[in-house]
C-alpha cells in the first residue's frame, strides 16, 4: 500500500490529494515523522459573522473581542479554525486563509468537498475532515489532502496532535500523526458492528454501541473490552473527550445523556453502573467536553446546558434562534456559535460560562492588527490525564512581541480617497433604530428607522434572518425604511438583524436585532357539504338533509374557537360549536344539519367568514 505522490510546500495552498487504498490490518510503514520543535498551544476561538462580513477573535479566558479580519467573500455559516500563523474560513466552496498577524485575506482555494466538514485544532494542525467524502485536508503549515477511501465516523484527536480515524464500512481504525502526510491504521473493529471513538485519559478507544463495550486502541490493535454498562443503541453520539475520566455519551432518541466510568486497568469487581441524565424535551445531536464539563445543546430551544461528571446541571443559556455548531478549542474550550457568528457560548474547563455576542463595538486592542495571544504552553509533550486542561511541560518565555505591521494593515477595509479630503473623517454609521418585524404567510414585513451617517451617507441596509429553518440575507439602498422577507416557512421563528453601510464600512455595533416573530399563514374557513343525514322533525328528508363540513385553517394552535354557521333565511338560527385546533392552527369537523334546498350558508369563527355555498339536493 503506498501514497501516491505529494508536492510540498506553499504554493498558492494547492490541496494536493493523498490516497490509501483499501482494508488495513497491519501498520503502514514509512509515515512521515512529526515536525521537530515546540508547539504554542492556540487560544481562543475565531468566529465569522455572516451580517458584519469579518471574522472576530474571541479570547477564550476573558470572552474580550480582540482582533478582527474582514472577509468579505466568506459564506453565511462558514466554520473558522486556526493554526500558528493563520486562520481559515471553511466554506462550502472555496477555504479562504487569512493571516492572524496582518488580518489579512492571504489566499482562497476550492473547497474539495460541499458537505459540511468536522474541524479539528490539534498541534500540528489545523484539520478539516469530510467524512461522506473520506477526505482529510491538513492546513498545518503544508498544505495537503488525504484520502481514507472510504466514509468516516466522527474523528478525534490526543494531545500530541494524533487526529483518530474509523472508517464504519471496514471497521478500519486509522491516525494520522502530527506533521504525517500519510495514513497508519494499527487495529480493526469487527466488521459490521456499528461504534465511534473517543478519547480517555488522552488514549484512543472504540465504544462498541453492538456490544456495549469499550475497547482500548493501541500499536497491537484493539484491547479488550470493559463493558459499559448499559444498552446503546446505533444512534448515540460521543463527546470527543471524557469528561473528568468518564466519557459522555448522548442519546438524543431517547432524551437522556449517559455518563460512563469504566475505570482504569486495575479495577476490580464490577462497573460501576453508568449515570443516566434525563433531558428535558428537545432535539439533542451535539455533545462535547471541555475537560470537567459536558455540554449539550438543545436545538428545539437553542439552550446550552452544562453538566459536571457525575450529571449534575449546571447551568443552562439560552442562545438567538437559529442553528448553532459546537466545537473544541486546541484550548480545551468548548464553543458554541450560532448560525450567523453574531453570538458565542464558551464553556471553560471549569465550567464556566460565558455569552458573547459578537459585534464590530466589541474590539478590546487598538485600530491596528495584532495577532490574538499565545498561551506559552508546550504540547508537543505528554498531554493531562484527563484531558481537562492544558497541557503540562517545561514552561518558556512567551516569543517577543512582533513589531507593529505597516499602516496600510488596518482592520477595516481602506476609505477611499478624493481629491478633497474631507473635513471630518468619516466613520461607520450607527445602528438603525426600532426594528421591528411583523408576520404573513410565509413572509415578514421588516421597518426600521435611520441609522446615523457619521459623516457619510448611509449607502446600504443589509437586512439578515435566521432560523432553524435556516436564513439569508438581503441588501436594500441607503434610503429604504422597510423590506420583505419571503419564502419563509409558516410557523417557524425568526430573528432579524438590519445592519447599516456607509463608505467606511458597516459600523461598530451596528446590529439590532428584533424579537423572534413567528410567520402564519392567513386564518381561513373552507365550507361544503358534509355527510348525508336526517335530522329530528327539521330534515326529514334525505336528499336534502345534511351536515355542514367545515376546516378552518391558520389559527391560533391547540386554543378553543367557536364556529356559528349562517343562513340567507332570515329565520335560520344556530347556536353554534366550539372545536379546538391542532398543532397547526388546523381543524376539519362536520356539524350543523340543514336541509333548505336553494338556500346559500356560511359559517364565521372569531371574525373570519368562510366561503359562501348553495345548498343543493343529494
Amino acid at each position: 500500500m503506498k501514497p501516491r505522490g505529494i508536492r510540498r510546500g506553499r504554493a498558492p495552498m494547492a490541496l494536493t490529494a493523498l490516497t490509501v487504498v483499501g482494508a488495513v490490518a497491519l501498520a503502514l510503514t514509512g509515515a512521515a515523522k512529526p515536525q521537530g520543535g515546540a508547539d504554542f498551544q492556540q487560544s481562543g476561538h475565531w468566529v465569522y459573522n455572516a451580517v458584519l462580513g469579518g471574522v472576530f477573535h474571541l479570547d477564550g479566558a476573558t470572552g474580550a473581542i480582540d482582533a478582527r479580519a474582514e472577509v468579505p467573500e466568506a459564506e453565511a455559516g462558514s466554520p473558522v479554525v486556526q493554526g500558528s500563523t493563520g486562520g481559515y474560513v471553511i466554506g462550502r466552496s472555496r477555504i479562504i486563509e487569512f493571516g492572524k498577524s496582518t488580518l489579512r485575506v492571504e489566499r482562497s482555494t476550492p473547497a474539495p468537498s460541499a458537505e459540511p466538514p468536522v474541524t479539528l485544532e490539534v498541534p500540528g494542525g489545523p484539520y478539516v475532515i469530510y467524512r461522506e467524502s473520506g477526505k482529510i485536508v491538513w492546513l498545518g503549515g503544508e498544505t495537503a489532502t488525504v484520502s481514507a477511501d472510504g466514509k468516516l465516523g466522527d474523528p478525534v484527536a490526543t494531545a500530541d496532535g494524533t487526529v483518530w480515524l474509523h472508517r464504519p464500512d471496514n471497521g478500519a481504525v486509522c491516525k494520522l500523526v502530527k506533521g504525517a502526510l500519510r495514513l497508519d491504521c494499527p487495529a480493526n473493529t469487527p466488521k459490521g458492528q456499528t461504534g465511534a471513538l473517543t478519547v480517555v485519559a488522552d488514549r484512543p478507544v472504540f465504544v462498541n454501541t453492538a456490544t456495549d463495550t469499550v475497547h482500548p486502541i493501541g500499536e497491537a490493535g484493539l484491547g479488550e473490552g470493559l463493558p459499559v454498562g448499559a444498552d446503546l443503541p446505533p444512534t448515540v453520539r460521543l463527546a470527543s473527550t471524557d469528561v473528568d475520566g468518564r466519557i459522555a455519551v448522548l442519546d438524543g432518541a431517547a432524551k437522556r445523556m449517559l455518563l460512563v466510568d469504566i475505570g482504569g486497568p486495575n479495577r476490580t469487581g464490577p462497573p460501576a453502573k453508568p449515570a443516566v441524565v434525563s433531558l428535558p424535551p428537545g432535539d439533542y445531536t451535539d455533545v462535547e467536553s471541555s475537560g470537567q464539563t459536558v455540554v449539550v445543546v438543545n436545538k428545539a430551544t437553542n439552550a446550552v446546558l452544562t453538566f459536571d461528571r457525575a450529571g449534575k446541571p449546571l447551568r443552562e443559556t439560552t442562545m438567538p434562534p437559529g442553528g448553532t455548531r459546537v466545537s473544541r478549542g486546541e484550548d480545551a474550550r468548548v464553543y458554541v456559535d450560532s448560525a450567523d457568528g453574531g453570538h458565542v457560548v464558551t464553556v471553560d474547563h471549569d465550567g464556566r460560562v460565558t455569552p458573547v455576542p459578537i459585534s464590530g463595538d466589541k474590539i478590546t486592542s487598538s485600530n491596528q492588527p495584532q495577532p490574538p495571544p499565545v498561551e506559552p504552553t508546550l504540547t508537543g509533550g505528554p498531554g493531562p490525564t484527563t484531558g481537562a486542561g492544558p497541557t503540562t511541560g517545561p514552561r518558556i518565555q512567551p516569543p517577543p512581541k512582533l513589531p507593529p505591521p505597516p499602516r496600510s494593515s488596518t482592520v477595516r477595509p481602506v476609505r477611499p480617497t478624493s481629491a478633497k479630503p474631507p473635513v471630518a473623517p468619516a466613520s461607520p454609521p450607527g445602528a438603525p433604530t426600532n426594528v421591528r418585524a411583523s408576520s404573513g404567510d410565509r413572509q415578514l414585513t421588516v421597518d426600521w428607522g435611520a441609522a446615523a451617517a457619521n459623516g457619510a451617507p448611509v449607502s446600504a441596509y443589509i437586512v439578515s434572518w435566521t432560523s432553524s429553518a435556516g436564513g439569508s440575507t438581503k441588501r436594500v439602498g441607503g434610503g429604504t425604511r422597510s423590506t420583505v422577507l419571503t419564502g419563509l416557512v409558516n410557523g417557524t421563528a425568526y430573528t432579524v438583524t438590519v445592519v447599516a453601510e456607509n463608505r467606511a464600512g458597516r459600523g461598530p455595533g451596528g446590529q439590532a436585532t428584533a424579537s423572534p416573530v413567528a410567520p402564519k399563514p392567513q386564518r381561513s374557513i373552507q365550507l361544503s357539504r358534509g355527510t348525508p343525514e336526517l335530522y329530528e322533525n327539521d330534515c326529514t328528508y334525505l336528499p336534502h338533509s345534511a351536515r355542514m363540513r367545515v376546516t378552518l385553517r391558520g389559527f391560533a394552535p391547540n386554543t378553543n374557537v367557536k364556529v356559528i354557521p349562517y343562513s340567507s333565511n332570515p329565520r335560520y338560527s344556530n347556536e353554534g360549536r366550539t372545536v379546538r385546533t391542532d398543532a397547526n392552527g388546523t381543524k376539519t369537523f362536520e356539524a350543523f344539519h340543514y336541509c333548505q334546498v336553494g338556500r346559500q350558508v356560511w359559517v364565521v369563527a372569531d371574525g373570519v367568514k368562510s366561503n359562501t355555498i348553495n345548498w343543493v339536493s343529494q
